[in-house]
């Protein structure tokens, strides 16, 4: 298992991208699954800096661990807290022109990942865990 703490700065999204594609690697994910890793790390941490701290200073804290034949990793932060059940589902059969921008997050971290799970502690923070199945793409070495 790795952790990392972040600053909640959209600059610091592209360091928590490599780091989940250092680890993933190192636990024996393929490049399939560490892209599909990536997305969704990057569109909770985008939310979080967004959304759950509206600007105001925060951390982001990103853990990374084998469990199994997957890979789990668990985003932590200390905003506002939110309600995944009312963010309404996208509606994929409108032309693009007549879509609103955004609302899509969400949804593909859904469809990218075998299981997303929030939690929200006032204590310990915000978490989203997130698990991806490995399918055999590569043996851990």
């Amino acid at each position: 298992m790795v952790t990392m703490r972040w600053q909640a700065d959209v600059d610091q999204l592209g360091a928590i991208r490599d780091f989940v594609a250092e680890a993933g690697r190192s636990l024996g994910a393929g490049e399939r699954a560490i892209l599909d890793l990536q997305l969704a790390v990057d569109e909770i941490c985008s939310n979080s800096v967004r959304h759950g701290y509206g600007g105001r200073e925060g951390q982001i804290e990103v853990t990374v661990e084998r469990a199994g034949q997957s890979i789990e990793v668990v985003v932590r932060d200390w905003g506002r807290a939110f309600d995944p059940d009312q963010v309404p589902k996208p509606a994929l059969d409108i032309p693009l022109e007549e879509r609103s921008l955004g609302g899509l997050g969400l949804y593909l971290v859904r469809q990218v990942m075998d299981d997303v799970r929030f939690e929200f502690d006032r204590d310990r923070g915000n978490s989203v865990t997130m698990v991806k199945r490995l399918n055999g793409e590569r043996e851990l070495r």
